[in-house]
């Protein structure tokens, strides 16, 4: 290690805790079968059909106003920040149908039944292992067709303290659903329903990733712990199709998050190591050889962020053609915080340039999500509305660029506490998103532009 980076990881813990104020401590991550708990959620705006808000007691910011507002604030407190275009703060996204409860709390997976059209995104939750579909009942929302209907309730008004849906939300890939149980063990289930084999032994409660490979074939990422010569570790595995796990983290390496994404036929992978003095970001290309097996590329750390913790997540993202984005928000130095995004063309490599968009401080967790396969790039990220310590925290929308930078197109709504985010965009050029606060899991549809 550099002598620099050694000095940096001296003052690294100190600095955070000056940085962070009290927008959010370090703890242990959430518990495997409940959703955390916040304390604030959103209402509809007047906008918004009175039958389709949840009964709750926040309002939502002005979008445009809001988001023109902070971003000026951002530029003004951190001028080596990436600056966006003038008009793409206030450009908006305004809000088609929604917010709506649904009927169960915790981290929700949005996928549409019709990848070719991608439009009227259901929801997949994870109960005990097991995926429990639900479509939102909006006005002039299509019936579902895939799964029953039986098993595709409508999602209602929500209730005082809804059901909790288990950690970590479902993964979708191919023609199949990906879902954790309390005690760890994943399972690869036919999106149609009926039995699936266990296919892997998580570490309960932490994040999984699936992604469909050309030929049918399924990819699936988690974190598992192991025992080594310097004791018990968690580290990254990968599982294609039905096989056996691979490791996906080196030797020595450990893994606090992983997300896999396509990349050019096959999938390049991402990985965490939060650590106390220093953050490792790691990523590799996968490949499916002639024979059908699965071929590693070189480990690259693309970055070396600040001191982490365990609840340290990020986001892969990628457009519909050309270069993918790792998206981590962690702290910049010892006063700044924010989202940086590595790029990554021809294929990772070490030390990778950073792209940085500033919040207004530290904030943990930072809860993040980002498309896949569709261009623009659209992120949706939860950080701070403010400098001041217990300041409300914003969901915000926006979009990538070519070079990284984030352009922000609106505030969705505010709120204590977001503790999961999802986020796709539909064919049709409107952006569904779905967010889990204290009150339950709510789900929105909105334009993409003003």
């Amino acid at each position: 290690m550099s002598q620099p980076h050694l000095r940096a990881c001296v003052v690294v813990v100190a600095a955070l805790a000056a940085c962070r104020g009290s927008s959010g401590a370090p703890g242990a991550g959430p518990a495997p079968d409940a959703g955390p708990a916040a304390s604030a959620s959103p209402v509809a705006p007047t906008s918004a059909p009175a039958s389709a808000a949840p009964a709750v007691s926040e309002a939502p910011v002005d979008a445009g106003a809001s988001a023109t507002a902070d971003a000026a604030a951002l530029d003004a407190a951190a001028p080596d920040a990436a600056t966006p275009d003038a008009a793409a703060p206030g450009a908006g996204c305004k809000l088609r149908r929604g917010p709506l409860a649904l009927t169960l709390r915790g981290p929700a997976l949005l996928w549409s039944p019709d990848e070719a059209e991608r439009a009227d995104f259901r929801v997949i939750f994870n109960r005990d292992g097991v995926a429990q579909h639900v479509a939102p009942s909006f006005g002039g929302l299509t019936a579902p067709v895939s799964p029953p209907a039986e098993e595709a309730p409508d999602a209602g008004a929500g209730s005082d303290d809804p059901p909790r849906a288990s950690w970590p939300a479902c993964a979708v890939a191919s023609r199949f659903v990906f879902c954790m149980d309390h005690g760890g063990t994943i399972r690869r289930t036919p999106l149609g329903g009926g039995e699936g084999p266990p296919i892997g032994a998580g570490r309960r409660g932490s994040g999984i990733s699936a992604i469909a490979l050309p030929g049918g074939h399924t990819l699936l990422a988690f974190l598992s712990d192991r025992k080594t010569s310097e004791g018990a570790v968690t580290q990254a595995f990968a599982v294609l199709d039905d096989r056996a796990a691979v490791p996906l983290s080196e030797e020595g390496s450990g893994a606090t998050f992983v997300a896999l994404s396509p990349w050019k036929g096959g999938a390049l992978a991402m990985y965490i190591d939060a650590r106390s003095a220093l953050t490792p970001v790691h990523a590799r290309t996968l490949a499916l050889t002639a024979e059908g097996k699965l071929e590693l590329g070189p480990d690259a750390v693309v970055f070396v962020g600040d001191a982490g913790e365990s609840r340290m997540g990020g986001a892969l993202a990628i457009g519909a053609g050309g270069p993918a984005y790792v998206l981590l928000p962690a702290a910049k130095d010892i006063s700044a915080f924010g989202m940086a995004a590595i790029r990554v063309d021809e294929g990772p490599r070490d030390d990778m340039p950073a792209v940085w968009s500033l919040y207004p401080n530290g904030l943990s967790p930072a809860p993040i999500a980002a498309t896949q396969g569709v261009s623009p790039i659209h992120v949706a990220r939860v950080r701070p509305v403010s400098r001041e310590p217990g300041a409300r925290h914003a969901l915000e929308l926006g979009q990538l660029d070519g070079e990284g930078r984030f352009h922000a197109r609106c505030v969705a709504v505010e709120g204590k506490s977001f503790k999961h985010v999802a986020i796709e965009a539909d064919r049709d050029g409107s952006l569904w998103i779905a967010y889990t606060t204290a009150a339950g899991t709510f789900i929105e549809q909105r334009a993409a532009g003003p």
